[in-house]
């Protein structure tokens, strides 16, 4: 019985060295033929691939496709003044979904395997969410083409959005920054100000985004904040939009009033935001009276040492600009409001005598008499 047990122990033993023999030359081999570059699904260049894609028109014709009601590209009044007779069929958007697409590339034959994994269910609102990835395949062991690939990608979704600003929204679950948008920048004459708040506030950033070597040879933290502050609808969300179109710079649009942040991913989120971004935290009297949570509410919140922290802590990101806008100034804990926090106050009134002329003029033009 034993000569038995000891041989077919020494036979799986050599079953088990052969398989792993095997698989060790199946896998040099296979590295030889083919090489690839895998995408997961929370990446901004898993959506460019899958964009170019589909503006390429390299989607297969056999595989699984994803369909969508076309958003309209055109200025958002046509939506809103559309006749309501307008029978015209929508348009229908198909994008790649999970299945392969073989495609050439600069004479290079590609593979994109799109696949959808487990669904998992995460977070406090307990949201469900597809993990999704794309594998690009091609011969050889150089991925040069692949690279090649992605970048064109890339540039192709770049260049569509040139002379548009990003709008980037916090994961519901705090798990990095999304671009949900692109869209046209207002122009900054269409915010009529009083004053020359507009002209101020521009020359303070640009002065701010050249002088990164005399805070760093001062030893002064790299960051600038900014305060806008009046009673409701004088514009402060507007001029933001209008001032980050005029400096090309995109929107990181951030809400502490969900039960998605806690002290930590606030930090985190600050130093995670996308390069060349304005921070905008609005209403902030609305989340804090002096020190006091406006809401108590379950689940993760921000304390307001924990916002203190993130603005000018020591794990607070360099080169920030950030916005926060307030219907009550005098709400607000000096604390937060003081230099260094918010460098600079801009206030937005409500609209003066000059202030609706100039707005009448902008819409009729020519009729200043009318306009008095």
């Amino acid at each position: 019985m034993y000569p038995f047990l000891v041989s077919l122990g020494m036979g799986g033993s050599v079953v088990g060295v052969l398989y792993f023999l095997c698989d060790f030359i199946w896998g040099k081999i296979t590295a030889k033929l083919y090489c690839s570059v895998r995408i997961k699904y929370d990446d901004d260049t898993f959506k460019w691939v899958n964009k170019y894609m589909q503006d390429a028109g390299l989607i297969a014709d056999d595989t699984v496709l994803r369909a969508k009601i076309k958003q309209s590209n055109g200025p958002w009044w046509e939506e809103i003044f559309k006749c309501k007779d307008d029978k015209k069929k929508p348009e229908v958007d198909y994008s790649p979904g999970a299945g392969n697409h073989v495609f050439t590339h600069k004479g290079k034959t590609m593979w994109v395997s799109h696949e959808i994994g487990k669904t998992i269910v995460t977070g406090w609102e307990r949201c469900p969410t597809e993990l999704e990835h794309i594998d690009i395949i091609t011969w050889g062991n150089d991925t040069a083409s692949i690279k090649d690939f992605i970048d064109h990608c890339v540039e192709h979704c770049m260049e569509k959005d040139t002379d548009k600003i990003g709008i980037y929204e916090l994961h519901r679950w705090g798990l990095g920054w999304t671009k949900v948008q692109s869209k046209r920048p207002r122009p900054l004459s269409s915010v009529i100000l009083d004053k020359d708040n507009a002209v101020k506030l521009l020359q303070d950033i640009r002065e701010f985004q050249n002088s990164a070597e005399w805070y760093l040879d001062k030893g002064i933290p790299y960051r600038r904040g900014y305060l806008l502050y009046g009673p409701p609808g004088t514009g402060k969300t507007s001029f933001t939009l209008a001032v980050a179109g005029a400096l090309k710079l995109n929107i990181c649009y951030l809400n502490l009033s969900g039960n998605n942040l806690d002290d930590d991913g606030l930090n985190r989120a600050l130093n995670q935001a996308p390069a060349h971004s304005i921070i905008l935290l609005e209403d902030i009297d609305a989340i804090f009276r002096k020190r006091e949570q406006v809401t108590k509410r379950r689940g993760r919140q921000v304390s307001f040492s924990g916002l203190l922290n993130a603005l000018d802590g020591v794990r607070s990101q360099e080169g920030r600009i950030l916005v926060m806008s307030t219907n009550h100034r005098e709400r607000l804990d000096p604390a937060l409001i003081r230099p260094g926090r918010c460098d600079m106050h801009v206030e937005l009134c409500n609209a003066t005598y000059t202030m609706i002329s100039q707005l009448f003029l902008k819409f009729f033009p020519g009729e200043e008499k009318l306009a008095d």
